[in-house]
């Protein structure tokens, strides 16, 4: 054989033996619609709101599945989780009369490095005249319209220009009695609920004492009467009374038993029912009754107990697990002289979020004032923004798809169409 046929014959038995096998490897046009589906919603609920509903009119099969039921939860779930805080804002109001404003996202607050950075921009001119915010959970935003005599509770989502209202709400009114409010999500149901306490202290019995109401979002039904509370919550003493601070699929309030201890009482808004939440058996509730400024928050999706002791700290519990008393923990004690807060401010600090590093960022006056607080090493970074006006309000909102006016969710192709977010999130 020649040198040329045999370089050849080598050559074809190199290409034969290296030659790759594509007998598992599907061609593009026959790649599983479901795997291309899973990367679509992987990419997609990366985006921010904003650029999601500008792809809603590329075509009406986006349309159909950017409002899925299904991709609403994913996105949410996964803005609530996520370190970047691109979708966490800060809402907040100004003085009497006054529209409430959105923060920019707080990863550019935190971030900037200008001095006195801009705090609120964005006007929210569906929420005005004084309103009573009584929550934000996954984007929605529940206040109290005081134009419509009280009676009614407004739902807007800022970030898709949608809202809606209650139907309306009838309560007894007495010299002496209250109304409580709280806003949140049941995972279950998937539905949203407003919980409506009017309170007598002057009441002959437990049901003259409190009437529970509840209103399931978009229900055709109207408000319901529940069980009522075994106790009066606590009032606070300043502006707005306390509402209900959602956690787990339950809202919260601060009450006080007959001896004028203290206690949490949950309302679950799965079964509609009541139960009592033990504090932490280390604090003694009838010394701090008073002068302690008792508070309830939620950090790291846990419920926590704040107070001040002494009039020199403020100390903070968190319950890891809820529902579970033991599982209180001291997640920190802070000497005011420490964080230059003026005790004199009343509802002040205020916890509103923690962050995956473990800082806590609190609210530390009226006028713009932040902190940036790391148990672990005890360290202080502070944000002085240029508010404008007054803060009366203050909480976190996460941008989200969900809408207050409910319809029919979608069915998306090899989804499991009961999926459920696993507990909601609040602001």
């Amino acid at each position: 054989m020649s040198t040329y046929a045999t370089i050849m014959s080598t050559r074809k038995r190199q290409r034969s033996i290296i030659k790759p096998s594509c007998q598992n490897v599907a061609p593009p046009s026959v790649l599983s619609p479901l795997l291309v589906e899973e990367l679509t919603v992987n990419i997609m609920s990366r985006l921010p709101v904003k650029s999601i509903n500008r792809f809603t009119s590329v075509a009406k099969q986006w349309n159909t599945f950017l409002s899925s039921s299904y991709f609403i939860r994913y996105h949410i779930q996964r803005s609530a989780t996520s370190s970047c805080l691109n979708n966490h804002r800060l809402l907040g109001g100004g003085s009497y009369g006054s529209s409430f404003r959105l923060s920019d996202p707080l990863l550019s607050i935190i971030d900037n490095p200008s001095p006195y950075p801009t705090l609120f921009g964005r006007l929210l001119s569906d929420i005005w005249h004084d309103p009573l915010i009584v929550g934000s959970c996954n984007g929605l935003i529940c206040w109290i319209d005081y134009r419509e005599s009280g009676n009614y509770i407004c739902y807007l989502n800022p970030a898709t220009g949608t809202k809606s209202r209650s139907p309306y709400l009838r309560y007894p009114s007495s010299f002496n009695s209250y109304n409580l409010f709280g806003f949140g999500y049941d995972h279950i149901n998937d539905s949203y609920k407003t919980v409506a306490i009017n309170c007598d202290p002057n009441g002959d019995t437990v049901d003259e004492k409190t009437l529970v109401k509840v209103y399931e979002l978009g229900a055709p039904t109207t408000w319901k009467k529940i069980q009522s509370f075994p106790y009066v919550p606590k009032q606070s003493g300043f502006l707005d009374e306390p509402c209900g601070v959602f956690v787990k699929g339950t809202l919260n309030w601060l009450c006080t038993r007959s001896n004028d201890s203290l206690v949490v009482v949950s309302v679950d808004l799965v079964n509609d029912t009541c139960k009592e939440v033990s504090l932490p058996r280390f604090v003694d509730t009838n010394r701090y009754r008073v002068v302690a400024r008792p508070n309830l928050s939620v950090l790291g999706g846990c419920l926590c107990f704040s107070y001040e002791n002494r009039q020199t700290h403020f100390v903070l519990w968190q319950m890891k697990v809820y529902g579970d008393a033991s599982s209180w923990n001291v997640l920190f004690n802070i000497p005011y002289k420490d964080i230059r807060i003026d005790r004199n401010i009343p509802n002040y600090p205020k916890p509103l979020l923690m962050l995956n590093n473990g800082d806590v960022m609190m609210q530390t006056s009226e006028l713009g004032d932040f902190l940036l607080y790391n148990p672990m090493h005890n360290s202080f970074k502070y944000f002085e923004f240029a508010s404008g006006t007054t803060l009366f309000e203050s909480i976190v909102h996460i941008d989200s798809l969900v809408s207050p006016c409910p319809t029919r969710p979608h069915r998306i192709r090899g989804h499991n169409s009961h999926a459920r977010l696993a507990a909601g999130t609040s602001g």
